[in-house]
């Protein structure tokens, strides 16, 4: 069943057709909310009558700025952002055609992760304030992180698998939550809140190898799931959580309480 908020909300996604983004999209998608889904892999469409796709690379910062200005031309300010954009280990195996399986300190792979998971983030954050931010209504930045963000993968439970977590990945997502924290900081007397949710991993058919040693490091004793994760992007985008500002929220099956 779709999410439905108590006011109209105008939200922007970004990064909407990967794994958790097309789950944000389907429950975040109704006649109550005016939903704007922007991804480098997409077609520009309108979906519904309030849901529309528009391409982005969020490499880019005119395409950002001309994406930011473009939206509050057209339809005035908007109340969230979720920054979901982000280059996956799995997306960088597709961009090296398979030829990396370990940690080679590549510098392509390295640039390309921070442009894409921090420098995108942080150029979405800026244009998002530059023509987007009203400090008379409360206004949601959710910034998508990860459990390696703050804490090192277990190396040991790559070993002999076909993928691998990259050293790029950790830092990236590990930068935004200090910069999630000193938006927060800066912005939190103006009606606008920065918070971060860090899931665990989420089962995108690994090999039962690779799953069978991931689970032993989560209480729980399982992956999470994409209505785990939404479960909480929901309070953040609610006025229920209005007080709540500048936290890196883990949602990992216990992973960070051992």
């Amino acid at each position: 069943m779709a999410f439905k908020i108590k006011k109209m909300k105008k939200i922007i996604l970004i990064g909407s057709e990967g794994i958790l983004g097309k789950y944000y999209s389907k429950n975040l998608s109704n006649k109550d909310n005016l939903l704007i889904l922007a991804d480098t892999n997409t077609k520009p469409k309108k979906i519904k009558k309030n849901t529309i796709k528009i391409k982005l690379d969020i490499e880019n910062e005119s395409s950002i700025k001309n994406f930011f200005l473009y939206l509050k031309k057209k339809y005035g300010n908007f109340d969230v952002l979720i920054n979901n954009a982000a280059l996956t280990t799995e997306g960088i195996i597709k961009l090296k055609k398979n030829k990396i399986k370990k940690e080679k300190f590549d510098t392509f792979i390295w640039d390309k992760t921070l442009n894409t998971n921090l420098r995108g983030n942080f150029l979405c954050c800026k244009y998002f304030l530059k023509y987007h931010h009203l400090k008379k209504i409360n206004q949601k930045i959710i910034n998508i992180g990860s459990i390696y963000g703050s804490r090192s993968p277990h190396h040991a439970i790559y070993k002999g698998e076909n993928f691998f977590s990259s050293l790029a990945y950790t830092t990236s997502k590990s930068g935004l939550i200090g910069l999630t924290k000193w938006l927060a900081t800066k912005y939190a007397k103006e009606n606008t809140s920065f918070n971060m949710i860090s899931p665990a991993g989420v089962y995108n058919k690994q090999t039962p190898s690779f799953i069978k040693k991931y689970l032993e490091l989560i209480p729980k004793g399982r992956m999470a799931n994409p209505k785990d994760i939404f479960g909480l992007l929901k309070l953040l985008i609610s006025e229920d959580s209005n007080y709540i500002t500048g936290q890196n929220i883990h949602v990992d099956g216990g992973f960070t309480s051992w």
